[in-house]
């Protein structure tokens, strides 16, 4: 664990797609990195393989500990980290995460046309 002196964090811009990649931005308080995060990391960062903006934000912080992990390695080049598909797949909490998105359930996101619940029209 890192201390706090130091420690990588989200920073503005907020996460957005660019492209296929989506990207964001870390700081450790002294010097900002850009985080490009590629389709097919988004992808396989759980199941069903989606690449959307809902996903890259739900999954920042994870995409900030990877990218974290990259720059204390020295990993980072001119200001930029990427996070590949490889990144994803190697990373130990990647099992953890697909496991809790699958257990929550899959839920259409918003926007997208549902049926109406008996539940959802209790007050």
């Amino acid at each position: 664990m890192m201390s706090n002196d130091g420690e990588i964090q989200l920073c503005e811009p907020a996460p957005f797609v660019y492209f296929e990649n989506g990207q964001m931005a870390v700081t450790d308080g002294a010097s900002v990195w850009l985080v490009i995060i590629t389709c097919e990391a988004i992808k396989a960062t759980a199941s069903p393989p989606e690449m959307s903006l809902r996903r890259l934000v739900r999954f920042a912080e994870y995409y900030r500990d990877l990218a974290a992990a990259a720059i204390s390695r020295g990993e980072d080049i001119d200001g930029k980290v990427w996070v590949t598909e490889a990144t994803v797949l190697s990373s130990p909490r990647t099992l953890g995460v697909q496991s809790e998105l699958i257990s929550s359930g899959r839920r259409p996101p918003r926007g997208v046309r549902q049926e109406p619940a008996d539940a959802s029209h209790g007050a």
